[in-house]
């Protein structure tokens, strides 16, 4: 069994278990209960940089595969404006999420349905609804981790059995 140290308000450390409620005085903390607050300019800073690298890729990629007369220095003069795209999308979809999930005091897949709507209108409205959908399905879906995090290994085989497709026999060789 696994456990976590958290601070309340009175600093008072209190162990919280990931497969047990726990009381701790007067008031009982449940894993799903405890918040960590985002740090909005940190969060922000990080998605931005990492989309406006990946803008930077796609930008030196059209750079490359197109015909024109300005060498290198056309990733930053001629598509440019992609890596200010990536970042600006990046920086709003995390500073969005971040601000809900403050305001919220929780952590799910709304934040990421508000945000991915938000930095979504950057493109329009259909790319709203579209981030929207694709980010909260991802929020919900528990971020592909953690879906087995209680289970026990024989747990985890017999669930992934389930899930994956069995492979096909092998064929024997040919002669």
């Amino acid at each position: 069994m696994s456990t976590s140290t958290t601070e309340t308000q009175s600093s008072t450390p209190v162990v919280a278990s990931t497969l047990e409620t726990r009381t701790a005085g007067p008031i009982t903390i449940k894993e799903g209960d405890i918040y960590f607050e985002k740090d909005v300019f940190t969060h922000t800073l990080k998605y931005a940089t990492g989309f406006g690298a990946f803008g930077l890729l796609m930008s030196a990629v059209q750079n490359a595969i197109t015909r024109h007369d300005h060498g290198a220095a056309g990733v930053i003069t001629r598509t440019g404006k992609i890596i200010t795209g990536y970042a600006l999308v990046g920086g709003i979809f995390a500073g969005t999420e971040s601000i809900v999930a403050n305001v919220r005091k929780t952590d799910d897949w709304v934040n990421g349905a508000v945000a991915g709507c938000t930095a979504g209108l950057t493109a329009g409205i259909r790319a709203c609804f579209g981030m929207a959908t694709i980010l909260s399905v991802y929020d919900w879906a528990g971020q592909w981790q953690g879906l087995t995090s209680g289970m026990t290994d024989q747990e985890k085989r017999e669930w992934k059995k389930k899930i994956y497709k069995h492979p096909s026999p092998t064929l024997p060789e040919r002669q």
